[in-house]
């Protein structure tokens, strides 16, 4: 049985918080929010969840916030992993800190061929952070440091589908096919990212030190063209699916290369929410040679793909 039961959390106010600390509250798990100071609201106004302060870059407030927590879950914007190393030493200072999940959720930047990817290499750099930092903490003596976990979901294809990020447009009532179409995509409920973390802090044990690998299904764009199109059943009254086809990929990747430079020559921070980011994402999980994981069948755990 986990030993794990409070949980500090830190960037519980996106996307990613309005998921996942509602489904550590089901779980029974007693949950504190560490927010910066001046940072947004909370996604949950559950009287349970205790709220404390401190910068991402501030060491003894982090580590004061992290007093008598068990686990430490990541939630921020990919581009807040610059301050990992002192997230990690104040975990490290906090003596009850049994786990770490990162926050990856998505993408699996563990493959090897990922860090050629622009907008994956915040979080690559930050892994390998994250392993200095435990690995010099326990050659210096520390005997409690903690274990971490990466969870990767792929694409949350409902999310995707509401904010227009997914491949699938259900108002417009098309579909594009990226590149031949026959390419194997893991995707996710969002849902499911709340899921996987429970399941972690359940059974951290079986998830000591490695990435953890949760998926909904695995489709090609062909097979949902087939569903959607080619199913409709003849109806008079819906309108028809149309398919937009972009067959030249590498001028995609090119193009979203191009633009990623731009926004840095621009001096764009939140990279996040930029054309740039959402292209080089389609590039790498629509590459015709599986060549950055975007198929995560053979990786994904047992009963949960």
């Amino acid at each position: 049985m986990s030993s794990i039961q409070n949980v500090a959390v830190l960037g519980a106010s996106g996307t990613l918080g309005a998921i996942v600390v509602p489904a550590l509250l089901q779980a029974g798990f007693t949950v504190t929010v560490i927010s910066r100071p001046g940072g947004r609201a909370l996604p949950s106004n559950d009287p349970s969840i205790s709220l404390k302060y401190a910068a991402y870059d501030d060491v003894p407030a982090l580590t004061t916030a992290l007093h008598n927590q068990d686990a430490l879950i990541e939630l921020f914007n990919p581009t807040a992993t610059i301050h990992r190393r002192t997230i990690i030493r104040a975990a490290l200072a906090s003596p009850t800190i049994k786990h770490i999940i990162t926050n990856e959720f998505g993408f699996d930047t563990f493959h090897p061929a990922v860090a050629s990817i622009p907008s994956a290499q915040l979080k690559v750099a930050a892994q390998r952070v994250l392993e200095e930092e435990l690995q010099a903490a326990a050659a210096g003596g520390n005997t409690s440091v903690p274990a971490w976990t990466g969870i990767v979901t792929g694409i949350w294809f409902d999310w995707a589908m509401r904010a227009g990020k997914f491949w699938v447009d259900g108002v417009a009532r098309t579909i594009t096919r990226f590149g031949s179409g026959d390419q194997h995509t893991s995707i996710s409920r969002a849902a499911l990212n709340g899921e996987a973390v429970v399941a972690v802090l359940r059974a951290p044990h079986r998830f000591r030190n490695r990435a953890a690998y949760f998926a909904s299904h695995t489709v090609t764009t062909n097979e949902l063209i087939a569903l959607l199109v080619d199913d409709e059943g003849g109806s008079e009254t819906a309108t028809p699916w149309t398919v937009v086809d972009v067959p030249d990929m590498a001028a995609f990747s090119r193009e979203a290369r191009r633009l990623w430079d731009e926004d840095g020559r621009n001096g764009v921070v939140d990279r996040l929410h930029t054309r740039a980011w959402e292209m080089l994402a389609v590039a790498a999980v629509f590459d015709e040679e599986g060549g950055f994981g975007a198929d995560l069948r053979g990786k994904v755990e047992p009963g949960w793909g």
